[in-house]
């Protein structure tokens, strides 16, 4: 689990909300306590209608699963 002091805005990880019903991959836009706000990059057709026009969802620290880093792969 991630705690919120590791958090740093701008980074990208992927989120678990109690609510939706699949992960999505998002950006921090700010943190607010043991509250985030992320600006939703990548999520599930099926959660389309909990994600807003603007595409920011606040959901708690503990629904941040992990931290997708850039990684290559080539063949």
């Amino acid at each position: 689990m991630i705690q919120l002091q590791e958090l740093k805005v701008g980074e990208r990880y992927e989120v678990q909300p109690k609510d939706f019903h699949r992960r999505f991959i998002g950006k921090v836009h700010e943190l607010n306590g043991n509250s985030v706000l992320f600006k939703v990059e990548n999520y599930d057709n099926c959660d389309q209608k909990r994600i807003t026009a603007d595409k920011l969802v606040e959901v708690d620290a503990l629904d941040v699963k992990v931290p997708i880093r850039n990684t290559y792969f080539f063949s």
